[in-house]
């Protein structure tokens, strides 16, 4: 439904600007959550839920770890490849589900250890893909590991990621019913993949962080046979110029293949399949797309025409079912909680507004957020 510009300006703006305060609130773990995960035993990516340990004791583990790995002799090819992974979780857990450069050379370092200790093993291969992933030459790593070993849990997450980046339908549902069966994946995950597809209107095209948010949005569908009609883009596999050739074809979008920078506002452009954007990209993906998006709950739709999201919001915070247990995700739900807070108090709907201020209290006692909704001037002390 068209709106006066002053009111897409406003709202638009807003939702930008709470996005960042969410999304600065994902670089830690919330202060409650439990200690669920023996590290030395198990290694949790963060798909699966590696987040859920307080941020104190990953920092304090990975600590260990990396000087054990990299100065016991005995250190099993094994060991050394959970050190990889769970040094990589951690960068991802604090750095809103990207891996810094500085992050990435040790990465690249750990690797070159462990190809030195164990050439051509699974774990050697394994630990190239995560040096050099997002990169084609990563996945032809995940094929060597894959010929060394085909039953080990680590193949999972990965293999899904080169099912979708190869768009392969067959594949991404082996892989999904995987980790929907053995994956160990975050019940919360799939409670917000839930929340984020009720966002999305009929035949979207849905651009997703990748790590956690992408891989319980394919279960979803591949796995659970749920809203096929979206079509999930994993936003971490755009530097690949065949996996945005097969982006381009199967939006139907017309004109030449963009870059991986121009790949976002190009294809808003050439097809007329509704875009979105994952909560999860990012404050720095939302900003560079202008006055734009307009929130629609755990997404933003692109729209060159002003649009009243309003009604979409209200209907489908309504909806959802607000997992608290999803991580540093879980804190976007705070984002549509407090635009229509503040669309309430602005119509001097007295009564809708306390009741959504009672449930936003409650949810960001749980997520540690309260100080950051009152500086945002969103709760009253």
């Amino acid at each position: 439904m068209p709106v006066p510009n002053k009111t897409k300006h406003r709202w638009s703006v807003l939702a930008v600007a709470l996005f960042t305060l969410s999304a600065a609130a994902q670089t830690s773990t919330p202060p409650n959550a439990a200690d669920t995960q023996q590290q030395n035993a198990v290694i949790i990516d963060a798909v699966q839920g590696g987040w859920s340990i307080s941020g104190t004791k990953v920092r304090e583990e990975q600590q260990r770890s990396a000087v054990d790995v990299n100065t016991i002799p005995q250190a099993t090819p094994k060991e050394q490849l959970d050190q990889i992974r769970a040094a990589r979780n951690l960068s991802l857990v604090q750095n809103q589900g990207t891996i810094p450069r500085t992050d990435k050379a040790d990465l690249v370092n750990k690797a070159a250890l462990l190809n030195s200790a164990a050439p051509q093993s699974f774990e050697a291969h394994m630990a190239n893909f995560y040096a050099q992933f997002p990169a084609p030459t990563a996945f032809q790593e995940l094929d060597l590991a894959l010929a060394k070993d085909r039953d080990r849990e680590e193949l999972i997450a990965p293999e899904l990621a080169n099912a979708a980046r190869k768009d392969n339908a067959l594949e991404l549902t082996k892989w999904a019913r995987e980790m929907k069966s053995r994956g160990r994946v975050a019940p919360g995950l799939y409670a917000y993949a839930e929340d984020v597809m009720t966002s999305l209107e009929p035949g979207a095209v849905l651009i997703a962080a990748g790590e956690m948010d992408a891989y319980p949005l394919w279960v979803h569908q591949f796995a659970s046979a749920k809203r096929n009609d979206v079509f999930v883009i994993d936003q971490r596999l755009l530097l690949d110029p065949a996996y945005r050739a097969r982006i381009w074809e199967r939006t139907k979008a017309k004109g030449t293949v963009p870059t991986e920078n121009e790949m976002i506002t190009e294809l808003v452009k050439s097809t007329t399949r509704p875009v979105y954007l994952s909560l999860a990209m990012g404050s720095a993906a939302m900003g560079g797309q202008g006055n734009n998006l307009y929130l629609t709950g755990l997404a933003v739709r692109w729209s060159k025409e002003p649009t009243n999201n309003l009604r979409l919001l209200e209907e489908r915070w309504g909806q959802f079912k607000k997992a608290m247990d999803a991580g540093p995700l879980s804190q976007n739900y705070l984002v549509p909680g407090a635009i229509l807070l503040k669309h309430y108090r602005s119509i001097g709907d007295e009564t809708k507004a306390s009741l959504l201020e009672h449930d936003l209290r409650i949810m960001a006692k749980k997520l540690g957020a309260t100080e950051r909704l009152i500086k945002a001037n969103i709760l009253a002390h």
